[in-house]
């Protein structure tokens, strides 16, 4: 192959609720995930986490923590259309069967995380993208880095958005 031909894969983003929220959130951290979410990327989250996010606008809003009334209706929504839209696709896995719950359990007890943040690592695992490897596989986009070390030690990518530089590619 000539050194001017790059080769073109795949990779699924899997967007942690603390990492959109920093794309609908002006934050002093969050210009990089800002930027990268603009990016041509294929995104994907639990239902967990898209509840979590809403959680976390409600929560900005109702504590007077940097958005307004508007401010937290207008992300709500926006998170709302980009998944009806597809720019942000769902991915899930029985987690109410008792075979996965006992994955996430295993994952909840290892690193201490909760249950949500080890069911994006077990769908990770188990979800559409489980059988892509190299620079093929999933990557996980968090703030939270205990969430990011456990994500790590189950050999699995990941981005810590505040504390890392952007991924290539």
């Amino acid at each position: 192959m000539a050194t001017s031909e790059r080769t073109t894969y795949f990779r699924a983003s899997y967007l942690d609720a603390s990492a959109i929220i920093k794309v609908l959130v002006e934050e002093p951290d969050s210009l990089n995930v800002a930027q990268y979410f603009k990016a041509p990327h294929s995104f994907y989250m639990t239902s967990l986490c898209f509840a979590e996010a809403l959680g976390v606008l409600k929560a900005k809003y109702f504590r007077h923590q940097s958005i307004t009334e508007k401010g937290y209706l207008n992300r709500s929504y926006l998170l709302t259309v980009w998944v009806r839209d597809q720019r942000i696709k769902l991915d899930e896995v029985p987690f109410t069967e008792p075979e996965v719950f006992g994955e996430v359990e295993v994952i909840v007890k290892r690193y201490q995380i909760d249950t949500s943040d080890a069911l994006q690592i077990v769908t990770i695992k188990r979800g559409k993208f489980s059988n892509c490897a190299g620079e093929s596989q999933p990557l996980l986009i968090t703030a939270d880095r205990s969430l990011a070390e456990a994500t790590r030690s189950e050999g699995l990518m990941v981005w810590d958005c505040i504390h890392e530089p952007s991924p290539k590619g």
